[in-house]
């Protein structure tokens, strides 16, 4: 096996998963929480990136909004 690129944890990932679908988030801040990039944070939180980590189930207030 080869060394990882990844440069977020799972926990890290799905932390920032959680705080985008509930609408607490600045991609810079939790970068910074993070140690790295924003646009890491911000295709991580998406789904751009990490696609074999789960995505949060949607809650139904935000989509009736």
């Amino acid at each position: 096996m080869g060394k990882s690129s990844r440069k977020l944890t799972v926990e890290q990932v799905l932390e920032a998963r959680l705080c985008y679908m509930v609408g607490d988030w600045e991609w810079s801040k939790l970068a910074r929480k993070f140690g790295v990039g924003s646009e890491s944070v911000k295709n991580a939180a998406k789904g751009i990136t990490y696609k074999d980590l789960p995505m949060p189930p949607k809650r139904l207030d935000v989509l009736r909004a």
